[in-house]
């Protein structure tokens, strides 16, 4: 099995860092601290010592490009979508989300991971605050509306999603249960059906975020166990990625001129550092697709 070292980039001691972000429009690399309330911007070529860095109202706990525009990303808030102006410091809010039918639930749960599919719709999963309810749900959100997407869907945390790179299959991760799992995606109508389980780490082992290659490959966060596992298409583990001094490693991103690097964001916790780490690997990763405004 091949094996990647990653070494220590940004220095950022992150409390909880996560969704790492590469814009090739302008280089630039973002983070974010969701215990801290923090937002970072990092030129690629100039490192931590460039960074910009913003403090928000409210955790952001994702962010992604939109289309044709620089001046702001798409985020997600604590319950809900919104666009994010990193030097301004404004957010404007596009929709939240609400339990309609037990609203207690808005106050147990918050945003945590996300994905914008190859039509624009933008998925976000949100989870329990005490990390053990079974609260978490998937959402969509299509042209300034929200549905509750999840069916059958209920987890503590849910991680992911990420779509292969034929958008014929949606994973999303359930963290604390160690599992991956694999729908049938519907491109046309945004359908996921047919959930089966596609991979369970070992040892404890925790999925969190995930990322995708251009031969189909899923990169995952073992959070806990300090690496990125690389499953093939079938769920086969052919990779390893090990990320020193950060046992809690949280997200991956793919970036760089050439798309082989993988940006990995961790947790300060456990001995964890807290920083963010980068490797080289072997194979380009894909482009995530923009939020179309």
């Amino acid at each position: 099995m091949k094996e990647y070292i990653a070494e220590e980039w940004l220095p950022s001691k992150s409390g909880l860092g996560e969704s790492p972000l590469y814009r090739e429009s302008d280089d630039t690399f973002f983070f974010v601290d969701i215990k801290n309330k923090l937002v970072h911007s990092v030129p690629l070529s100039q490192g931590w010592s460039a960074k910009h860095t913003i403090e928000s109202d409210e955790p952001v706990t994702r962010l992604d490009i939109v289309e044709n525009r620089s001046d702001v990303l798409a985020a997600q808030t604590k319950l809900g979508f919104a666009l994010l102006d990193p030097m301004k410091e404004t957010l404007d809010r596009i929709v939240d989300i609400h339990h309609i039918h037990d609203a207690s639930l808005d106050e147990k749960v918050r945003m945590n991971d996300g994905a914008i599919d190859a039509r624009g719709r933008w998925w976000a999963g949100t989870m329990a605050l005490n990390e053990e309810d079974t609260i978490g749900r998937l959402w969509c959100m299509q042209g300034g509306r929200v549905c509750d997407a999840s069916t059958e869907d209920r987890a503590a945390v849910l991680n992911g999603p990420v779509w292969s790179p034929d958008d014929k299959t949606m994973y999303v991760c359930d963290t604390p249960q160690g599992k991956i799992y694999q729908y049938d995606y519907d491109i046309e109508n945004g359908k996921a059906t047919n959930k089966r389980l596609f991979a369970k780490l070992e040892d404890g082992g925790m999925p969190d975020g995930l990322a995708v290659d251009v031969e189909g490959h899923i990169w995952a966060a073992a959070n806990s166990q300090g690496k990125l596992i690389r499953f093939s298409p079938e769920g086969v583990a052919t990779a390893t990625c090990v990320v020193p001094e950060a046992k809690m490693c949280s997200c991956p991103t793919f970036g760089g001129v050439d798309w082989k690097s993988l940006f990995i964001t961790s947790i300060s916790d456990e001995g964890s550092t807290g920083n963010v780490y980068r490797a080289r690997v072997g194979v380009p990763g894909l482009q995530r697709h923009p939020h179309r405004g």
